[in-house]
């Protein structure tokens, strides 16, 4: 079975602010869906039942292959596009599932994974807002004086 699955946003923000944050998942996962990837050294992730390896892929921001569990040849990524003084922030997954990943993927993750992702591209919203009210001028500070 063939894996195609595509997520996009615009974000009001530049490719390197959201870089920065899909640096690091712990910024953005959703954890009300299911713990962050984890990191296993060597470029490799614990993700759930899978493994993942980060690689280079020309023009993704990250980029992962799936290398366990065997059934499952996939990679993923996120590009980033300037788009009109915001950015595009995808996710792609492509790759092919067989024998008990295909009825894992068609019957439980295909639909995790959709949420997983929709919950992470709104906290990259959420955090780019959270950024620039912590850092806007004339934000509000609190000091005490002592006399």
């Amino acid at each position: 079975m063939m894996i195609r699955n595509r997520h996009e946003r615009t974000v009001a923000a530049s490719p390197e602010e959201i870089a920065a944050l899909i640096a690091d998942f712990d910024l953005v996962w959703p954890t009300q869906l299911g713990p962050p990837p984890r990191p296993q050294g060597d470029s490799l992730y614990e993700a759930g039942f899978m493994l993942w390896e980060e690689f280079d892929r020309p023009g993704a921001a990250r980029a992962f292959r799936v290398v366990r569990p065997d059934e499952m040849q996939a990679e993923h990524w996120f590009e980033l596009e300037r788009a009109d003084g915001a950015t595009v922030l995808r996710h792609t997954v492509e790759g092919r599932a067989t024998g008990e990943a295909e009825t894992i993927w068609r019957d439980r993750l295909e639909s995790r994974h959709d949420r997983v992702l929709e919950a992470l591209l709104d906290n990259v919203e959420t955090a780019v807002v959270s950024i620039r009210l912590m850092t806007a001028p004339g934000t509000y500070s609190r000091t005490s004086r002592r006399s």
